[in-house]
């Protein structure tokens, strides 16, 4: 089966977008060959990265969200745009930490709670946005939230998460954002604020009854109508014209020492990993360009 997203409104006052992108994020365990830790961390991001590059009003309109709260992760990375074509890195995919005192994998440990949320939105405008908010549990999806009401004073409920097989490979991944619409009634929001418990369970509700189910089972009692799904793909838009830019940003000396000592140069996308070669020939073309910039 497909990723998917879905739109949807509860008693037409609260919105609520939801995804399931198992299939994306265990296409990013293989490519990055990342451990339990790193693989929870990448893909909460990833599944919240989604859900807010869907928020996003044009068709080329792009969204940049970065975390780094200081742990031994590092920063990670997911990186997407209003068609939903997503891509990401965790900076140390082989991070691996003790159990957390509850016996389960330390997330919060592995990304740390001492740095930022940062998200860029590039709107086409001569500059991006960029709102940043401090790392509160390095959980993301608290911090997520946070995000929401200190950068855009929007409350909400943020819940994402990761859950892994064995072997290590992906049961499922997604999760659900819920916002009150402006002049949203205390019934509607008591309402949700009472299934808070069912939301945690999302991800169980998910794996047995498919996306559109869990937000049912959610919701029950409450008007559910859905506004329409959309399908997130794994899509990384590397291109050896897109690195040679990389390599142009390094300067004249870097380039000369790359001709010199090495007689070429291979650049490896961050992203998927796949390894572009850089001969002689072209990065003296490079070398010939930045000269005469």
């Amino acid at each position: 089966m497909s990723d998917v997203l879905v739109k949807a409104m509860l008693n037409k006052e609260i919105s609520v977008c939801a995804c399931d992108v198992s299939r994306m994020v265990e296409e990013a365990r293989k490519i990055h060959n990342t451990m339990p830790a790193a693989t929870i961390a990448l893909g909460r991001t990833l599944a919240a990265a989604t859900m807010m590059a869907s928020m996003l009003k044009n068709r080329n309109d792009r969204l940049t969200l970065m975390i780094n709260g200081g742990g031994p992760a590092g920063t990670i990375m997911a990186v997407g745009n209003a068609r939903l074509h997503m891509k990401g890195y965790v900076a140390n995919p082989a991070v691996n930490i003790a159990a957390n005192e509850k016996g389960a994998i330390d997330v919060a440990g592995a990304v740390g709670k001492d740095g930022f949320v940062t998200v860029v939105e590039d709107l086409g405008l001569k500059e991006p946005y960029i709102g940043k908010t401090p790392v509160i549990s390095g959980e993301i999806g608290e911090d997520i939230a946070n995000y929401f009401l200190v950068s855009e004073q929007q409350p909400s409920i943020v819940y994402v998460n990761t859950w892994l097989e064995t072997d290590m490979s992906i049961v499922n991944a997604g999760g659900i954002i819920i916002r009150p619409m402006p002049g949203c009634s205390e019934e509607s929001l008591a309402a949700v604020e009472k299934r808070t418990g069912e939301i945690a369970n999302f991800a169980i509700y998910m794996f047995s009854k498919g996306l559109d189910g869990a937000l049912e089972q959610v919701f029950e009692g409450m008007e559910l109508q859905m506004l329409e799904h959309e399908q997130p793909l794994w899509k990384c838009d590397c291109s050896k014209d897109r690195l040679e830019e990389v390599v142009l940003s390094l300067g004249k000396k870097e380039i000369e020492d790359m001709i010199k000592e090495d007689a070429g140069a291979e650049i490896v996308c961050r992203f998927c990993n796949k390894k572009y070669d850089f001969s002689s020939d072209d990065l003296g073309r490079l070398l010939e360009h930045a000269t005469k910039e």
